[in-house]
């Protein structure tokens, strides 16, 4: 009996130690699974606050890049040059190895150069290849161009042309000396003449040459004139001189009218004060035309008009040739971006500015078809209407001039022509 219960003590003490081993197995198993899932929980709540965390780490640096690239001239010529590309040389450009001295006429229409030499008005293509020529009786030419339209005109003498694509739509021999020309996206052609009876005519031709108005100006000089879109107004800047001061004045004609010898012609008129001089005006809508005074810029339109700028001594360039827009170049006295001039695309109507600064001095501004063109010593920069770089140009000389277009320059040198596509 003592052995027997020996043995069933042993037994049961090796039944319960089994069985305690086992539930502290199955407890720390069960332990063990519990911290896992809360550990790969922990884990996976770590990694999406990571992913988090980068992407509005990426999202600020981006958005402070763009204020710099906006704000500050020097960074976005920085990123617009090394990251962006948008800086050539002499060697990206196309060289036209040409006598610029013999030219009498240079200038970029249609995606093409066009030049005179001894009365052939010669088209090259933007690669520099000479693709047509025409011949011109032009000894002083001046021109207009708008969309597919160029008109010339010899100043001082009687020739006008009407040139669309690479061949002439028509030709004209004036009464008078051609003082002036101007051209609308329709083909309309305004020419102002002197050296008549009258101090200025104004005569305006359809596309197809057909004279349909003359205006008479008896005291006043014409110094511009501009159509708008629509074909239907003619807007006229002169100049009367007869007086102790000069006067200016800006008149709106409706060419309708005029047309038909009515009396009611001249819809309305702006009168500058005395001692104010218009230099020229531009059609920017249907009835909106700015004018450029020789100290502020004026909007006339038929229910008013409105000073939009005011020159000032900081004032180093003005240009109303934009669609939309006019261009002030300013000399920078903040120096807020570290330049020393600034310039400002302002929005005729609702006076939005786009600014851009400007690195050293300037010496030309050239505006044309919605592209602007800064031009220092030895390089070019190409803007937009908006105020963004599209192609900055740098050369190793002296530039002579420049003429450009929506989509084509041509930076002029003593020697040569460069041509860059914009």
């Amino acid at each position: 009996s003592g052995v027997f219960l020996y043995n069933y003590i042993k037994k049961m003490l090796k039944k319960i130690f089994i069985i305690d081993i086992n539930n502290i197995l199955i407890k720390i198993g069960d332990n063990m699974k519990q911290y896992s899932l809360k550990k790969f929980k922990e884990l996976r709540k770590a990694r999406k606050n990571l992913k988090v965390a980068i992407f509005v780490i990426i999202i600020s640096i981006l958005i402070i890049l763009l204020a710099l690239y906006l704000a500050n001239g020097q960074f976005r010529k920085f990123v617009e040059i090394n990251i962006l590309n948008k800086e050539i040389n002499e060697k990206g450009a196309v060289h036209l190895k040409l006598n610029v001295e013999k030219l009498s006429f240079i200038s970029v229409f249609n995606n093409r150069l066009l030049t005179i030499n001894g009365g052939i008005l010669t088209f090259y293509s933007e690669k520099g290849k000479e693709e047509e020529q025409i011949d011109v009786i032009l000894s002083n030419p001046i021109s207009d161009s708008d969309g597919k339209y160029l008109v010339l005109g010899d100043e001082g003498g009687n020739k006008i042309y009407l040139i669309k694509d690479k061949s002439i739509k028509w030709e004209k021999n004036i009464d008078g000396k051609i003082a002036n020309v101007s051209v609308n996206k329709s083909g309309y052609v305004s020419v102002i003449i002197t050296d008549t009876r009258y101090e200025s005519i104004i005569t305006v031709y359809d596309k197809d040459g057909n004279k349909i108005l003359n205006r008479y100006l008896l005291s006043a000089y014409a110094v511009d004139s501009d159509i708008s879109e629509d074909s239907k107004l003619l807007a006229i800047a002169e100049v009367d001189y007869s007086g102790t001061s000069a006067k200016s004045k800006i008149r709106v004609i409706s060419i309708e009218a005029a047309h038909n010898d009515k009396n009611n012609a001249i819809l309305y008129t702006y009168t500058g004060d005395v001692g104010d001089i218009v230099t020229n005006i531009n059609y920017q809508k249907k009835d909106n035309v700015i004018c450029m005074f020789d100290s502020y810029i004026v909007k006339v339109k038929q229910n008013g008009h409105e000073i939009i700028y005011n020159n000032s001594d900081s004032t180093l360039f003005t240009d109303i040739s934009l669609k939309r827009e006019y261009v002030k170049i300013e000399k920078e006295s903040s120096k807020i971006f570290k330049s020393e001039y600034r310039m400002k695309i302002c929005n005729s109507d609702n006076r939005k500015e786009h600014l851009y600064a400007l690195d050293g001095n300037v010496k030309k501004l050239k505006v044309n078809d919605d592209i602007i063109a800064i031009v220092s010593r030895t390089n070019i920069e190409f803007i937009d209407e908006k105020g963004w770089l599209k192609k900055r140009y740098v050369s190793s000389k002296d530039i002579k001039d420049i003429v450009i277009s929506k989509d084509l320059a041509a930076i002029i040198y003593k020697d040569r022509i460069d041509l860059v596509s914009l």
